[in-house]
């Protein structure tokens, strides 16, 4: 009886036991299967992707955000400076623009200056010429009528026939004419003098326009001074709007820098974010072919079996993103994409399907 028991209890171990090792090993066959359906699903097919909920706060936006206001503010800084040296450009170019025309004017004036002594000159050597033969005769008819006069005053006052109250009065009147000779002189002096500046000036006027050092006279000198300055300032004016222009084009070259780091800051995708939360997917550059605008999604159960369809694909997002495979451990390369879901849920799944079910031929 005993025995019996025992045979009992050990066929019915062994038949667990056979049981068991059944169970485990098609627990074992399914999960090979599952692992080599899964792997042998993303080795063929090119219709996945991986949704997201990007978030205002998730760290990766706040981290672009910060990079785009750090970029901006540099940008920005960079444009001031660049206006800065644009207004400094302008002023240097007026200073230019000034010296220029006060150079060309000098020249004209001092043409001007010179023809009008030219003229004054002619005028004052005519004149000359004109008061010296009226000089000469006044001077001879003064010495004939002071001689005359004076021959006669003396013969008639040695004769008793002039007083000599009359007589002082005569020899005044000659003294008045010697007095007159005396201004007739200075009168000629003056001429000359008048004369000899006048070529003085005419010489120092064409030393200026000839550049010779020959003939300078003080004044003219002065002048000649102010144009140099003129020159120095439109010189050293030329050369500040040349360096300025060197470092506007640097600081242009910089700002578009910026702006191009700004714009590919721009483009990611997370940024758009910043505004609302935002549903996308990455999509593999090798499933891209079916993820155009409008395509139905699907999320299934399992992966692959009980599929509902919960939305459409949106437009494809500037910026290349690289994420790790859902199953690998390899980064793959691709964009995102904004998804129209008709479930939000679903944004929770680890895959949806483009185009159709999986299972589905």
């Amino acid at each position: 009886m005993n025995q019996r028991v025992a045979n009992r209890i050990n066929a019915v171990a062994v038949s667990l036991y056979k049981m068991m090792g059944s169970v485990l090993l098609g627990l074992i066959l399914t999960a090979l299967v599952s692992f080599l359906s899964v792997q042998g699903f993303f080795l063929l097919s090119h219709s996945w992707a991986t949704p997201t909920v990007i978030s205002p706060t998730d760290p990766q936006i706040l981290t672009l955000n910060t990079q785009l206001a750090a970029q901006t503010s540099s940008r920005d800084h960079v444009l001031a400076e660049k206006r800065a040296v644009e207004n400094r450009m302008t002023d240097a170019q007026r200073t230019v623009a000034a010296e220029r025309s006060f150079q060309q004017r000098f020249l004209v004036a001092l043409r001007g200056e010179r023809a009008s002594k030219d003229r004054t000159a002619k005028r004052l050597s005519t004149l000359r010429r004109e008061y010296q033969e009226a000089r000469k005769e006044i001077l001879e008819s003064n010495r004939a009528y002071a001689g005359l006069s004076r021959a006669r005053t003396d013969a008639l006052y040695g004769a008793r026939l002039l007083q000599q109250e009359d007589k002082l009065t005569l020899n005044h009147h000659l003294a008045q004419l010697a007095q007159s000779n005396l201004s007739l002189a200075q009168t000629t002096v003056d001429l000359e003098t008048r004369v000899e500046g006048i070529h003085r000036e005419i010489a120092g006027l064409t030393a200026v326009q000839d550049g010779t050092p020959d003939g300078m006279t003080s004044d003219v000198l002065l002048l000649e001074r102010e144009y140099t300055h003129s020159m120095l300032e439109q010189a050293r004016a030329e050369a500040t709007l040349r360096s300025l222009e060197h470092d506007a084009k640097a600081l242009d070259d910089v700002a578009q820098r910026y702006e191009a780091l700004i714009a590919s800051l721009q483009a990611s995708p997370y940024l758009r974010a910043i505004e609302k939360d935002l549903t996308v997917a990455f999509v593999p550059y090798e499933n891209l072919g079916n993820a155009a605008e409008g395509s139905p999604l699907f999320a299934c159960a399992l992966k692959v079996v009980w599929c509902r369809e919960v939305g459409v694909v949106g437009r494809v997002l500037e910026g290349e993103v690289s994420i790790k495979h859902p199953i690998r451990q390899h980064m793959l390369r691709g964009v995102m994409v904004e998804l129209k879901l008709t479930d939000a849920a679903s944004a929770r799944e680890d895959l949806l399907h483009l185009g159709r079910a999986p299972l589905v031929l």
